[in-house]
């Protein structure tokens, strides 16, 4: 690992160092999360995830920002507001990538997607919809996860 990736590495460690991890609701949310799996169509499971997603980005609302860098900020004071870890922006020539770092924990079944993974789609299309994003665009993940607590890559574009 060299140069930005071990850096976005690095903020993670540090992050997940100064936080202090609420044990309360670690074992109820993973029990909940399995039976819902248990109970639930993954797709459906996806669909419900990403609109509690979207919700919250209704119910942690962003000021309008001029910049990339300025939404950046903002995300972050409301992700650290909330212990949800940090993350970055960056502009391609499709899309908006988002990089997503130090997120919760819950511990899950390693066959299945992120059960995360759903809810922030939905929160960066919520939010990227806010700040005057076309309404086809959706926030997506890009690739597979390297493994539990690795930084996850979204995409904001229209996905074909």
């Amino acid at each position: 690992m060299a140069g930005p990736a071990l850096d976005e590495e690095l903020i993670s460690l540090h992050y997940y160092a100064r936080q202090q991890c609420s044990r309360q609701w670690v074992h109820f949310m993973a029990a909940m999360f399995a039976e819902f799996e248990e109970r639930v169509d993954p797709s459906e499971a996806d669909q419900f995830l990403g609109a509690l997603g979207l919700k919250m980005a209704r119910l942690l609302p962003l000021r309008r920002c001029d910049s990339l860098e300025e939404l950046e900020d903002d995300i972050n004071s409301v992700l650290e507001g909330i212990d949800w870890g940090w993350m970055r922006l960056r502009e391609t020539d499709n899309f908006i990538e988002i990089t997503h770092g130090a997120y919760p924990l819950v511990p899950q079944d390693e066959s299945r997607r992120s059960w995360l993974v759903p809810i922030l789609e939905g929160l960066y299309t919520g939010w990227l919809g806010e700040q005057g994003g076309d309404p086809s665009f959706a926030a997506r993940l890009a690739g597979q996860p390297r493994g539990t607590g690795t930084l996850l890559t979204f995409r904001y574009g229209r996905h074909e």
